[in-house]
């Protein structure tokens, strides 16, 4: 009985010792090591992954003609510059006497010059008529044009360089407030503060018809993100549960993507609990892919209408950081992952149907998958479960039928990067300007961070697009506002050029 005893102090001590140095590991990673997740096999079999055709793994993986490398050193080419970018002339004649002289040609040279941003003042006239008959009572003047924020000193155009400049370039409103103060205006900041928060307002409209749209896609990614909140003012009612007052506040920023459509909204929450998700996906009768945070499966749970499958470049994540601690086994594991993504970069790249999605997934990675499971069923026990390697294995094959979902239809993804891409913006911002000012601060940035993300999506210009909502939105009639998204804008900007040229 002593030497059982023994034997469990042992695995007890080991287990905490090899957590003690995964952690180590990972913190001297996160302070002095890469960032990036990419993994290269040590092996150089591993190229046969890619080029060998065994049925039972995956199919020969070719290269674009476009992507290969091409052995010859070729010269640099000079960037191109945009034929639609305004042109300035300047003709240098020789220095000597040409009358005698044929032109022959000459030698153009282009550069790419800048002329740093302005402010200019509008002034806006409107003429006041009285009668000539002073019985006759009554003034004429034009009425002013309806503007987006009414009585409102600064123009549209100024809003939409404050938002773009604090939400698409991420900077915080002093350093906004200096860049106008070298141009010869000081701008306070409580100031420019309720310009965006006047701003933000006007575009709820928009931001509410988003959300409609997003939530009646029937395959959906959902992912959140923290954003901390000052509250040294004091709560709202509704959030003085989750608020210290004079500390700042974790909140969460939840978004919801619409995969077919390419459309996202962030909802912001000051709990990372089920609270918003439920409420968003109350009575949701599509697909929805996550991580494996345990709320969604409380959710998959409560609401049986809705379809919930998992991500597996979480599950990657867990191996490539188990490296360090059994590389025999993380690398193994990563190469099968290598072989599933290679998969799906192949079709991606030949632009193949949804039927020939599914087809290649069934017969190629349906197989490279079942091995990987049953690998991980063979090996687990032989791990320590509290190991980064046995964890690893464990969140796997605990979630295996959530995790083997994507075979089933081309239309879902593999993963979720798409929306992970969208959230990674939302991380440069608030390392600059570090917390929103309150909770519904919070929510304004969501709002903002929402058509800016659908603007992306769609390659649309942020700021050329929000110019234009915000001089249109104040007569725009209410049941046409979604044409105003971005994704219908730019379609109707297209067919304006069509039909001009």
């Amino acid at each position: 009985m002593e030497g059982y005893i023994e034997i469990e102090k042992y695995h007890r001590v080991v287990s905490e010792l090899e957590q003690v140095k995964f952690q180590l590991e990972q913190l001297k990673r996160l302070v002095y090591g890469a960032k990036s997740e990419r993994f290269i096999a040590s092996s150089p079999d591993q190229l046969s992954l890619f080029e060998q055709a065994p049925a039972e793994e995956v199919a020969k993986i070719e290269v674009p003609a476009h992507q290969r490398q091409s052995r010859r050193k070729e010269k640099p080419v000079r960037l191109a510059l945009p034929a639609h970018l305004e042109r300035e002339i300047r003709v240098i004649e020789p220095q000597v006497d040409t009358t005698d002289m044929v032109k022959i040609g000459e030698e153009r040279t282009e550069v790419l010059a800048y002329t740093p941003s302005n402010l200019k003042v509008k002034v806006t006239i409107r003429p006041k008529f009285a009668p000539k008959d002073k019985t006759v009572r009554g003034i004429v003047i034009a009425p002013l044009p309806a503007r987006f924020i009414d009585k409102c000193i600064a123009d549209e155009s100024l809003l939409t360089a404050i938002l773009v400049d604090k939400f698409f370039d991420h900077l915080p409103l002093y350093r906004i407030i200096s860049r106008f103060k070298r141009l010869g205006i000081e701008i306070p900041r409580s100031t420019m503060g309720g310009w965006v928060a006047q701003s933000v307002n006007g575009l709820v409209v928009l931001y509410n018809k988003l959300t409609e749209l997003v939530l009646k896609s029937n395959y959906l990614m959902v992912d959140e993100t923290r954003m901390q909140v000052q509250t040294n003012n004091g709560p709202p009612q509704r959030y003085r549960k989750k608020s210290k007052k004079g500390k700042t506040h974790r909140g969460y920023l939840w978004g919801y993507l619409g995969v077919k459509e390419k459309l996202l909204f962030f909802e912001y929450d000051p709990s990372r609990s089920a609270t918003n998700p439920a409420k968003r996906l109350k009575g949701y009768s599509g697909t929805i892919q996550s991580d494996c945070y345990e709320v969604y499966d409380q959710i998959r749970k409560a609401y049986g209408g809705l379809t919930h499958y998992h991500c597996l470049n979480h599950a990657r994540r867990k191996f490539e950081k188990a490296l360090s601690n059994d590389e025999r086994r993380a690398t193994h594991a990563l190469e099968q992952f290598q072989v599933l993504y290679a998969l799906e970069r192949k079709a991606r790249q030949n632009g193949w149907s949804v039927d020939k999605i599914k087809q290649l997934r069934q017969e190629k990675a349906k197989p490279v998958l079942e091995k990987l499971f049953q690998w991980m069923e063979e090996e687990s026990p032989k791990t320590l479960p509290q190991s980064p390697i046995g964890k690893a294995m464990g969140y796997m094959l605990k979630r295996k039928s959530r995790m083997l979902h994507y075979l089933t239809d081309g239309n879902l993804q593999i993963d979720t990067n798409p929306i992970e891409n969208q959230i990674r913006p939302i991380a440069v911002g608030r390392k600059n300007y570090l917390f929103a000012g309150s909770h519904e601060a919070a929510q304004r940035a969501a709002i903002v961070y929402s058509l800016f993300a659908c603007c992306k999506m769609n390659n649309v210009d942020p700021a050329g697009w929000l110019l234009d909502v915000m001089r249109r939105l104040p007569n725009y009639p209410i049941n046409r506002v979604e044409d105003l998204l971005p994704y219908k804008w730019q379609a109707a900007q297209n067919k304006e050029v069509t039909r001009k040229t």
